[in-house]
């Protein structure tokens, strides 16, 4: 087989896997929310107003639960806190693992705090404030709205990077939502999954091309 014809099989490989990839990551999953969702600012009074902006993130999503979609088994998501305005000792847990366990105010930064493996459907986790002693799971905020007494803020910035900004008591002006921060990110995203008619296709494209290669060896002769 001659340069270009190889050359333009790998083109073709290429295309294939390309067309038949399947997109895996967070999804919001709504079915069950009695009250709708809505988008709403990130709060004047919100500490971390400002490096939320500069992470794409003007406003947040009140009333949604977060999900994943189409992942293998291994995927897993990794969680970190960046920031912390709270008196209450706040926690984070995703698939009855504790991962963040905070008390007072934390700065602005990456603080990597642990990992969970996950499948498809509504994500297992959620928030505490132990000082009061009340938890909020991912899928419960579905029945949360501005002004409940505790909610979760949420933010895709892509299909792999979700944000978690956690209220813990919602008290009229402390509503703000910058509680407990945490950015998820989903890992093992994209598998090419050909889909059955390209490896036809490619099949029948290169069995073409080696066909034509031999039929010219053969009009050429010894």
């Amino acid at each position: 087989m001659s340069h270009g014809k190889v050359k333009f099989a790998l083109s073709f490989i290429a295309l294939a896997a390309l067309s038949g990839s399947a997109q895996a990551g967070f999804i919001w999953i709504d079915d069950v929310s009695p009250y709708g969702f809505s988008l709403a600012d990130v709060s004047t009074t919100n500490d971390f107003r400002g490096p939320l902006a500069g992470q794409g993130i003007s406003q947040m999503w009140l009333g949604r639960s977060l999900g994943i979609v189409a992942a293998a088994p291994g995927d897993w998501v990794s969680a970190e806190l960046f920031g912390a305005e709270a008196g209450y000792r706040n926690q984070f847990w995703a698939n009855g693992s504790l991962l963040v366990d905070n008390q007072g105010n934390q700065s602005w930064s990456a603080r990597p705090e642990g990992s969970f493996n996950v499948s498809d459907g509504v994500l297992d986790f959620g928030f505490c404030a132990v000082t009061i002693g009340s938890c909020l799971s991912n899928a419960a905020n579905d029945a949360t709205t501005a002004g409940s007494f505790q909610s979760i803020g949420m933010r895709l910035t892509d299909p792999n990077t979700a944000w978690l900004l956690w209220d813990d008591s919602g008290a009229n002006v402390d509503d703000d939502y910058d509680d407990l921060i945490v950015r998820l990110t989903y890992h093992g995203n994209v598998r090419p999954v050909p889909e059955p008619e390209t490896w036809t296709l490619f099949a029948l494209a290169l069995l073409g091309m080696m066909l034509a290669g031999r039929r010219k060896i053969s009009l050429s002769g010894p």
